[in-house]
């Protein structure tokens, strides 16, 4: 299963995301938008894990209890080389102690995950082969966070879809 750890957005801010995906739908129609259910911003990608293992980590995500944070998505932009189009913003303390704790949680479970320096950003569009629309949103899109925990790609009848891993899932 391919997993990560991700903050997941509240139902506001998930509607305010979908409302800025079907904006910019005619910008990029040859992209892949992703489904509204499937938003939410990776504080760290651990890319394959058997359900043992995942289930075995799950718990430990959940046990860091961290706190709800608020954050703001007010740029647009897009990462060429991946092809993908997204939300961000800059981070602030709250957003940079939550991936704080969520690395040194892995890293003291010796769970690898992908190092790269973290960019706040929320997934878009894929399959993006230019993206004009890149810059500041006119109108910032508030985001508070639901919970964060442990998540893995699977597929439904509806396609994609991110279940969350473990106790409360």
């Amino acid at each position: 299963m391919r997993c990560f750890v991700a903050a997941w957005p509240d139902h506001a801010t998930r509607q305010s995301l979908e409302q800025l995906l079907a904006t910019l739908r005619a910008q990029v129609p040859a992209a892949r938008p992703m489904q509204a259910r499937n938003l939410h911003l990776t504080l760290a990608f651990i890319g394959e894990l058997d359900s043992a293992a995942a289930t075995w980590l799950a718990p430990s995500i959940d046990d860091l209890a961290l706190q709800s944070f608020d954050w703001n998505v007010d740029s647009l932009g897009w990462f060429p080389r991946a092809r993908v189009a997204w939300a961000g913003g800059p981070t602030n303390p709250a957003l940079e102690a939550s991936v704080n704790a969520v690395r040194a949680q892995l890293d003291a479970l010796g769970v690898a995950y992908d190092r790269k320096a973290f960019v706040a950003h929320v997934t878009l569009f894929r399959d993006v082969r230019a993206f004009a629309c890149s810059g500041p949103l006119v109108e910032p899109i508030p985001w508070r966070t639901e919970h964060v925990a442990l998540y893995a790609a699977a597929r439904d009848e509806r396609g994609p879809v991110y279940q969350r891993v473990g106790r409360n899932a």
